[in-house]
């Protein structure tokens, strides 16, 4: 009982944080994925309090994936707006090496978007990528 406690209350913690404002879809995305996966990671760690574990963990997984999704939309308007292709770079403490790269890859067929490709790399492997449909102004 206590463990579907702590579940259902990451659960609602990172609905709460993906829905607070209206900010573009993958730092919504990235927030709430990031909450959810921090909240039970966190009450799997810390066997002592797991709702303490749950709390942090979801708060701190929804900075990260926040953070991340950001970094995506802004490289892929920001590639819409200057047409070319856009990149950032970091490296983690850990040696991990991440890049967000967003290359605008053409128009819809409507004409009312720019198509632009983001692609989250890490240690030179892809593990995300998407194209992205950026409003003409």
């Amino acid at each position: 009982m206590k463990g579907n406690m702590v579940l259902l209350s990451i659960i609602v913690v990172a609905l709460l944080i993906s829905g607070c404002a209206t900010p573009a879809k993958n730092t919504r995305t990235g927030a709430g994925t990031g909450a959810i996966i921090g909240g039970v990671a966190g009450a799997l760690i810390d066997k002592d309090n797991p709702w303490r574990g749950g709390v942090v963990g979801a708060f701190a997984g929804a900075l990260i994936g926040g953070t991340i999704g950001n970094i995506m939309d802004r490289a892929a308007e920001e590639a819409a707006e200057e047409n070319r292709t856009v990149q950032y770079t970091r490296t983690y403490d850990d040696g991990t090496r991440e890049i967000v790269r967003a290359t605008p890859s053409g128009y819809s067929e409507d004409g009312d978007y720019k198509l632009v490709k983001t692609q989250v790399i890490r240690n030179g492997v892809v593990v995300q990528e998407e194209v992205k449909r950026v409003p003409i102004e």
